[in-house]
């Protein structure tokens, strides 16, 4: 390889940081995410897991957020076994029988479980055996405000999509050879057995084929794939997004959905297991992308693009028609013959040609700034008491003991403090009443932290809670520094950002660190919740426009 080849390389791999994201970028969104999880999975019955394209770094214009909710009141078995007789949660059997690959229906194990108020709700009868109907669990599990797409409940606006699923805890036969498949260094052979580990899941779609497509649930391996590519270096990672960057700005506005980003994810899988690792490197660049391009070149050609995990599965099969494969081959090729003509002047590259053009000091960059109002989201919608937000503000704690990225953690920390103040039960003042001036400290102690999650929002609830106690020189002083505080330069903590925002974003945090960073620059809503302990008597008769609860 020439040296001008190499140097153009890592010039190119320096653009797509700025797109994508840096390593340190890319680390702390999975970080986020990765401690929401652990924070609100507090109970026995549901596990929520994080997954989508923000769940596994890359953030791009488009990019989803999805939660698999695992409903743990079941357990899925591939066989009988000495463990079904002991499992203390619902049994359900695998039934593959006159399933296409990838796909099963979940039988109901003891006959006894037929009267628990889940199963009549959520079972079909056929014969001797009973079933889950997977169409009935995603209806019956669908909030007012979502719609239907695919396995998931989706919130109007691509703000995220909520699967409910069931957890096999074994690795399954149809993917066993992945287990011990020849391959080169990746994935590790530690990285294979914690993958493993984590067993499958059941998502609620069947085969569009199938006359029993209302019963059959599709094998999901997100948690492995996320594990995956959390692993890929970040050579990989900006390969597979600058494919999806090709999907979403050349091959959908001509071609529609005929390509998905999951089959661009399968490929990538399938080349990082091909080739060595010092392949991929930052001055290599080019030609690692272009490896890429060919793959996918080669799989629509053929037809085959086999599934990671289960390879008797073609992803591609009866995926186009005549026409449909020949315009999209044509479309491909042409990318190939001229890759750089045809990214650089799409709208991602392009917006960051003009700015690299007519402002030289001020690089368009990503940061991770969106993914801060996912947390806030998950906290308005899963915290409804007292006592859960006490067990968020518990698990937060746990989790900054736990976690190596403290600053995440305080941030958590700060978010799940806000709405405990709320939900509290309001102390009744008594002159002399040494639990009310105890509950006032720890109210004192609890707003110190969470100033530090945003310049505004918990300054004036401060301001309120001050006003609620008649100390109201401190609520005017408060309110005087949040006038102070309202700046042009702030930015408001929703998930749509700009990039002049992102990039001011990110280089405060190289400064000073994320808590510093939001404590001076962030601002959210302010809301009231029942029991409006906070909200000033004189507002009480507007009580319903102040929480979204």
């Amino acid at each position: 390889m020439s040296q001008t080849l190499e140097d153009l390389s890592l010039q190119f791999y320096q653009v797509l940081c700025n797109i994508v994201g840096s390593k340190d970028v890319v680390k702390t969104r999975r970080n986020l995410f990765t401690v929401m999880d652990f924070t609100f999975n507090d109970n026995e019955h549901a596990t929520t897991i994080s997954s989508g394209s923000k769940a596994e770094g890359v953030d791009l214009k488009g990019s989803d957020y999805d939660q698999m909710v695992v409903y743990e009141a079941f357990r899925v078995f591939e066989s009988i076994s000495d463990e079904i007789y002991l499992s203390k949660k619902v049994p359900l059997l695998m039934d593959t029988n006159g399933t296409k690959p990838g796909f099963t229906k979940l039988k109901l194990f003891k006959k006894s479980d037929k009267i628990l108020s889940e199963v009549t709700d959520w079972s079909y009868t056929l014969g001797q055996d009973t079933y889950i109907s997977s169409q009935l669990v995603k209806e019956y599990f669908l909030p007012p405000w979502t719609q239907i797409h695919g396995p998931c409940a989706c919130v109007p606006g691509d703000i995220f999509d909520c699967a409910m699923t069931y957890r096999c805890n074994e690795w399954i036969a149809p993917a066993q050879q992945w287990i011990d498949r020849a391959r080169f260094n990746w994935p590790s052979e530690k990285l294979v057995i914690s993958v493993v580990q984590d067993g499958v899941l059941f998502v609620p779609i069947g085969c569009k084929s199938s006359p029993n497509e209302y019963l059959e649930w599709r094998m999901s391996f997100s948690m492995a794939e996320k594990k995956l590519i959390h692993s890929l270096s970040h050579t990989q990672l900006l390969c597979y997004a600058l494919l999806k960057i090709v999907l979403k700005n050349i091959i959908k506005p001509k071609h529609g959905d005929l390509i998905c980003s999951y089959f661009l994810k399968t490929i990538m899988f399938w080349l990082c297991e091909e080739f060595q690792s010092s392949d991929w490197k930052p001055e290599k660049m080019f030609l690692c992308f272009m490896n890429c391009l060919r793959r996918l070149i080669y799989s629509v050609e053929y037809k085959t693009c086999l599934h990671y995990f289960i390879p008797d599965i073609n992803l591609f099969e009866e995926r186009f028609t005549g026409d449909q494969h020949k315009m999209l081959l044509e479309t491909l090729r042409l990318l190939y013959t001229s890759p750089w003509t045809s990214i650089f002047y799409t709208p991602t590259f392009q917006k960051y040609r003009i700015r690299s053009n007519n402002l030289h000091v001020f690089e368009l960059t990503t940061s991770e700034l969106s993914c801060l109002w996912y947390p806030t989201m998950q906290i308005y919608f899963a915290t409804n008491s007292a006592e859960h937000a006490f067990n968020y503000v518990k698990r937060s704690i746990i989790g900054f003991k736990r976690f190596k990225e403290r600053e995440v953690c305080k941030y958590m920390i700060s978010l799940m403090l806000k709405k405990h103040i709320q939900l509290r039960k309001p102390q009744i003042f008594v002159r002399n009443n040494k639990s009310f001036y105890r509950q006032y400290n720890i109210t004192i102690g609890s707003f110190r932290i969470c100033i530090s999650s945003d310049a505004l929002s918990n300054w004036l609830l401060l301001a309120s809670f001050m006003y609620q106690h008649k100390r109201f020189l401190e609520c005017i002083d408060i309110i005087n520094h949040c006038l102070l505080q309202c700046t042009p330069d702030k930015i408001y903590s929703f998930f749509k950002k700009n990039v002049e925002e992102n990039t001011v974003f990110e280089k405060m945090k190289k400064t000073v660190g994320l808590i510093l960073t939001c404590k001076h620059l962030m601002y959210q809503d302010v809301h009231f919740f029942h029991p409006f302990q906070l909200l000033p008597i004189e507002l009480t008769s507007y009580q319903n426009h102040f929480s979204p609860s």
